[in-house]
């Protein structure tokens, strides 16, 4: 569980970087940011690299974003993620969503109209550190509404992206090591999911305890009653890699 708040040197850091936002308290207590994000990057599909507040240097390769949106930022945790929950309140990414016919969650916003960073299986990937304001803005804030504004403007993302839900994580399964820490986190994300979806977290277990995962059996990802290997083959794919890290690990579930 990541430590989130604000501390002085972070909101320093905001004043100087984000002048446009501002510490708050909300009326139950929590922390937030509010007001008017301003930014400046450049992201080029070539080298996968992105610059925040590029200079001229900078610009020769890639797709130089400078953009603004008016968002709020709650310093608590929800039940998609343990970060602070970020929401759009200019009625950009809604407008879009309603202008292009595409579903909100689509443009990775939560049911609760919160934005979707990053998997939660992936909080300390982006902040390898903990928690603190600049990684939050630079590895995350930002890339998000840069995303949002290239995708506004050509009708795809910038970088890759992983399903929804339960397919994302067992997606982002394929990048991990066989740890028993990795397959612990996995695991634990599985069944969060299950418990919030209301989905049968005894359909993946039971599974992962067979001898051989079967792609022909329908895919539970999405219910759709196509078979597993032709609906969501990715999250197939990392599903079988964790069942072999848990065979090699002997690690009993």
């Amino acid at each position: 569980m990541l430590n989130i708040g604000i501390e002085k040197d972070g909101e320093s850091w905001l004043l100087v970087n984000y002048p446009e936002l501002g510490v708050e308290t909300e009326d139950d207590g929590t922390l937030s940011i509010k007001g008017l994000l301003i930014f400046d990057m450049v992201f080029s599909d070539t080298s996968g690299l992105y610059i925040i507040k590029p200079t001229s240097e900078h610009l020769r390769e890639g797709y130089r974003i400078q953009d603004k949106y008016k968002i709020k930022i709650l310093f608590k945790p929800s039940e998609y993620s343990n970060l602070p929950q970020v929401f759009e309140e200019s009625g950009h990414i809604e407008a879009l969503s309603k202008q292009k016919n595409i579903k909100l969650i689509d443009f990775h916003i939560n049911p609760t109209g919160s934005a979707c960073l990053c998997l939660n299986t992936k909080e300390a990937v982006y902040l390898p550190n903990g928690f603190n304001i600049p990684d939050f803005f630079n590895n995350l804030v930002i890339p998000f509404f840069y995303a949002q504004s290239y995708f506004r403007d050509f009708e795809k993302w910038p970088w890759g992206e992983y399903g929804h839900g339960m397919a994302g994580i067992l997606e982002s399964y394929l990048e991990y090591e066989p740890t028993k820490e990795n397959i612990e986190m996995i695991l634990d994300a599985i069944e969060k999911f299950c418990n919030r979806s209301h989905s049968n977290f005894n359909f993946y277990r039971e599974r992962l305890r067979q001898k051989k995962i079967k792609g022909r059996n329908k895919c539970p990802v999405c219910n759709s009653g196509m078979r597993w290997e032709k609906c969501h083959a990715k999250s197939l794919a990392g599903f079988r890699k964790l069942k072999e890290h848990i065979d090699v690990l002997s690690i009993k579930i």
